[in-house]
């Protein structure tokens, strides 16, 4: 069974979904570019033993915007990661991240190393980068854009199901695993149609009241609120249309030679195969070879298969956990 969490931030309240005995040794799980924590659905009732907590990131799923003012920067994320751990009190735990979640929490535990006990990647291992001859371009096709948004444009969905087709043909995702990505991350057209949500509390805002009352809901096999969502028509996403936005700034290869290798966590990796364009084999070999403590493995499926064969995925982290206990402090 899961539970719905609200975790208030200096700037804004995230969602989260957490499954396990908040006494277990807590896990932290971070998703990728606009999915949400239902990405994990399917594999943390699997990973057994953990409280296992997976976010919504900020612009994601339930929880809310930045403020209009602001951007989506890679490195804030790192201090939102921050500050969900210092919420829980935790002083050290487990990290978990697919897609740009796996960049999050590698880059966090470079950061932050003393914390992280463990670290599980799912296709990722440090962000995008750039060559820094492209540096001016980068900045200019970012500054273009933010001068060029509106906001405005979202597309509209009829129903719960239309959108879960749209994220099957976008994402190469099954119905089965896009449901659970779509279904936390819809939310209702209303007065304010074609508007984005910048400083929204929640996605869940055009939901029923009682669905997202009180600090943490119980809920069961599913999200509260999905069946108000099932129901409901005229849905556009809930995330933030900044997100699509190009970055400001990347790091190069050679900066992030630098920050890798203080990742001290055992670390475990899981690619697809065939890899994803932005995961070529020659570059993720160079950064595995800055980390002195990392296995890999490599099975066939595609970009998002710990959801679509969550089974494989849990069956090789829960293999790597146990061979890398954690010592008692």
């Amino acid at each position: 069974m899961a539970v719905e969490l609200r975790i208030p931030l200096r700037h804004l309240t995230l969602a989260a979904k957490a499954w396990g005995d908040p006494s277990a040794p807590p896990m932290l799980a971070v998703h990728g570019w606009l999915d949400n924590a239902g990405t994990f659905d399917r594999l943390a009732p699997m990973l057994h033993g953990h409280y296992l907590v997976a976010l919504d990131l900020a612009g994601h799923g339930r929880s809310a915007h930045r403020p209009a003012a602001n951007w989506y920067a890679f490195a804030d994320y790192l201090d939102e990661i921050g500050q969900v751990i210092d919420w829980f009190g935790w002083s050290s735990l487990d990290l978990l991240g697919h897609s740009l979640g796996a960049a999050l929490a590698s880059m966090y535990a470079a950061v932050c190393p003393q914390g992280i006990r463990r670290l599980l990647l799912v296709e990722g291992l440090g962000p995008l980068t750039l060559d820094a001859r492209k540096t001016l371009e980068q900045l200019r096709r970012a500054h273009t854009a933010r001068a060029a948004f509106t906001g405005d444009g979202l597309r509209v969905f009829a129903d719960l199901q239309e959108a879960i087709e749209a994220r099957c043909r976008s994402g190469h995702l099954s119905a089965q695993a896009a449901r659970c990505i779509v279904q936390r991350g819809v939310r209702r057209m209303g007065a304010t149609d074609g508007l984005s949500m910048q400083g929204s509390a929640s996605a869940l805002e055009n939901l029923q009241a009682d669905s997202v009352a009180g600090n943490k809901i119980e809920c069961g096999d599913t999200d509260p609120g999905r069946e108000d969502v099932q129901s409901l028509t005229r849905l556009s996403w809930s995330s933030d249309p900044r997100l699509t936005l190009p970055s400001a700034t990347r790091l190069s290869e050679e900066q992030l030679a630098d920050i890798l290798p203080a990742i001290a966590a055992p670390t475990f990796l899981v690619l697809a195969e065939p890899h994803a364009p932005y995961l070529q084999p020659e570059m993720v070999a160079a950064r595995i070879a800055l980390l002195g403590n990392i296995e890999v493995v490599r099975m066939a499926g595609t970009h998002h298969l710990h959801l679509e064969n969550p089974q494989a995925v849990a069956g090789a982290m829960q293999d790597f956990l146990a061979r890398h206990p954690l010592r008692n402090t």
